[in-house]
């Protein structure tokens, strides 16, 4: 399954080799219509009012925005959204987000001999380097703020142009991942039925026998009522059937229910 991170770094690949615009036309091109203007999709879809402005920040937040939705994607970054470099590097810092060794997925933003000037997103990192994909720049080396592009680069850990790195909160769109399955633990079975779910508040039938999973996900042992009528769950920890469901026989004789 597919990392928070790595769905952003995927969204910002796609975007390599974009071209900002001459005028408001063609914005959706990746190369037609190229000009020096500063006239973007990024700006038309998430800054319209700075449309023709310099766009490298515009880019980051818009690659968070078509991964995470636009409300996610400001508490990940800090809170807020902002075009301009040294506004969005505090937010970081005001949330105690900010860090001076890079990790994947990061906001990495630069700094010329007045102030940060420039962002992008970290995609690899290595004992040596960090790469990245920045938008308004060129393929030139070392750091061009308003190139023109969206580029792939990378630079030594210690390039003095590197001013720190803004770290998302990923915590707040991280999926749980399960193995599909019964799981146990110390309070009991569970069982997932997806990567991404478990098994709740429902019955379930599962390998020819019937189980009712409580409201925790825990499957319910012993008795228990469910919607007004008495059931009974093999309690035995251990026991071929524990959490099975118990039916009678004509005769009034328990046995595992089977569907």
């Amino acid at each position: 399954m597919e990392s928070s991170v790595e769905k952003l770094i995927s969204i910002a690949k796609v975007e390599v080799g974009y071209l900002e615009k001459k005028s408001n036309k063609d914005l959706d091109s990746k190369t037609a219509n190229a000009g020096s203007s500063n006239y973007t999709k990024y700006a038309r879809d998430l800054y319209p009012a700075l449309q023709g402005q310099p766009w490298c920040d515009m880019f980051v937040d818009w690659c968070f925005v078509q991964a995470f939705g636009e409300v996610n994607a400001q508490q990940l970054i800090g809170g807020g959204f902002s075009a301009y470099t040294p506004t969005s590097a505090r937010y970081y810092k005001n949330k105690g987000q900010w860090y001076t060794r890079p990790e994947q997925g990061d906001q990495i933003f630069f700094r010329n001999s007045v102030r940060i000037c420039h962002t992008g997103i970290v995609t690899k990192v290595t004992s040596e380097r960090v790469y990245t994909i920045e938008g308004n720049t060129s393929g030139a080396s070392g750091v061009v703020a308003n190139g023109g592009g969206v580029r792939e680069k990378s630079y030594p850990l210690t390039h003095s142009g590197i001013a720190g790195y803004g770290r998302p909160d990923w915590s707040l769109v991280e999926l749980p991942h399960y193995e599909p399955g019964w799981h146990h633990d110390q309070n009991g079975w569970w069982y997932a039925d997806t990567e991404t779910t478990y098994l709740k508040d429902c019955w379930g039938n599962i390998n020819g026998h019937r189980y009712y999973f409580k409201s925790s996900g825990y499957a319910a042992t012993g008795w228990r009522e469910i919607d007004g009528k008495w059931y009974y769950f093999e309690p035995r920890a251990g026991h071929p059937l524990e959490c099975a469901l118990y039916v009678t026989d004509s005769r009034g004789v328990q046995k595992a229910g089977r569907f």
